[in-house]
């Protein structure tokens, strides 16, 4: 794909975040119906932490990394994915700070919704957890594989697409978003790797040894925190 290619995908999932946001009842249908399927509240309380942004920078980010330096796959330098999840965090920012009247599933208080705690009523759109772990994954798919195509790589892009759809959806399924802050997510993951993909960005990448240096550091930040306080919240 071409960076116009990404521009207009994100584009169309903007589009479409808001078209869904526009009729509520839609939101509300796959709200209902996705949240049946929180089968364990200690399941998913663990899993839909993965697109938390201190995980993604403490264990998911390294993981990736390590594992495209020791596979046949292309290797993904930790900074570039570091700066992702800074990008999508301040891209997130933004447009919460723009859509601030948004309200969350936990405003509403249905009856016939199963939330797991704690619950948030507002600042909606678009999910931060969702458009962290899809940015993160998109980025490293689009660079490990990139003119690689075997039945490993196939697989492992199957495996980690499936895993942040998965963990994207749990937002839902848990209560605390919508499908339309979900589709808002995947828009801001193809305009940051939009973003990535540009001349200048590459160049502080892979010619810029404090990209690299700082990246460990704020690895490392995170591992403290979370070891601190032994919680993400």
């Amino acid at each position: 794909m071409t960076i116009n290619n990404y521009s207009l995908l994100s584009l169309i999932f903007f589009a479409l975040a808001l078209l869904v946001k526009s009729v509520p009842a839609i939101d509300i249908w796959f709200l209902k119906a996705l949240n049946s399927l929180m089968f364990s509240k200690v399941f998913f309380s663990y899993f839909t932490e993965l697109g938390n942004g201190l995980i993604c920078l403490a264990i998911i980010i390294p993981a990736l990394s390590f594992l495209s330096f020791n596979t046949e796959l292309n290797n993904v330098k930790v900074q570039t994915l570091v700066i992702v999840g800074l990008l999508v965090g301040l891209v997130v920012k933004v447009l919460k700070e723009l859509a601030s009247f948004s309200l969350r599933p936990g405003f509403y208080k249905y009856e016939d919704v199963n939330y797991l705690e704690p619950i948030f009523s507002y600042n909606s759109f678009p999910s931060g957890h969702a458009a962290t772990i899809l940015g993160i994954s998109l980025v490293w798919i689009s660079q490990a594989t990139k003119n690689k195509s075997t039945k490993h790589s196939v697989a492992i892009v199957s495996v980690l697409l499936s895993l942040a759809i998965f963990v994207s959806l749990s937002r839902v399924i848990i209560g605390a978003h919508w499908l339309s802050d979900i589709l808002g997510s995947i828009a801001v993951a193809f305009l940051v790797l939009n973003i990535i993909e540009l001349k200048a960005m590459k160049e502080i990448l892979f010619t810029n040894n404090l990209s690299k240096y700082i990246s460990y550091f704020l690895i490392g930040i995170s591992w403290l925190y979370i070891i601190s306080q032994g919680t993400v919240y």
